[in-house]
């Protein structure tokens, strides 16, 4: 799939953070999950990804949407993968994450509903981003988050992030810069 470019429209930044600050995303099929929700909600829901990245412990991204409300769309990805995480720690067949880590998650995450218990920190840090320089300071900001926190030295040596040329959503992604504005 081709490279979209940007409308004149707003963009928004949401940072979900796993509660407890539990790094679920080391285990390969965890991040897998996360990656093929992201692709549904761009597929299904009409997610618009700019930047993005899945750290261990959060996945930062900024975009809008072709169609619908841009919450309505992260919160449904935060069910699925919610119900999606839970299911894979609860079977046990998650590498990495002892017994104690379910039940810190379901300690400290949100419960009830169809949903079950919620992975994701109630609340969000969200921003909305109107002018070119706060975008631009931002999608910087996704890009350069694994190298910031020590984990590889170039922003393209993280795989599951934009800033990687190979990266699991690869097609899905919107170029940031604006065409013809």
């Amino acid at each position: 799939m081709a490279k979209k470019y940007r409308k004149e429209k707003e963009l928004t930044y949401v940072s979900l953070r796993v509660v407890a600050g539990v790094p679920l995303f080391i285990d390969i099929r965890l991040l897998r999950k996360m990656s093929s929700g992201l692709r549904w909600c761009c597929e299904k829901r009409g997610l618009r990804l700019y930047e993005y990245v899945i750290m261990p412990d959060r996945i930062l991204l900024m975009g809008n949407t072709a169609w619908g409300v841009f919450d309505d769309v992260i919160a449904s990805f935060k069910t699925f993968s919610s119900k999606s995480v839970m299911r894979v720690l609860r079977e046990g067949r998650s590498f990495g994450h002892p017994p104690w880590v379910t039940r810190l998650i379901e300690e400290h995450g949100t419960t009830g509903g169809p949903e079950g218990t919620v992975i994701w920190q109630r609340k969000d840090h969200h921003r909305v981003l109107y002018q070119q320089h706060e975008i631009d300071a931002t999608a910087l900001a996704i890009r350069n988050a694994p190298v910031k926190q020590g984990i590889v030295k170039k922003e393209e040596h993280y795989l599951h992030s934009s800033a990687n040329p190979s990266n699991p959503l690869e097609g899905w992604q919107v170029a940031v810069t604006d065409r013809g504005i």
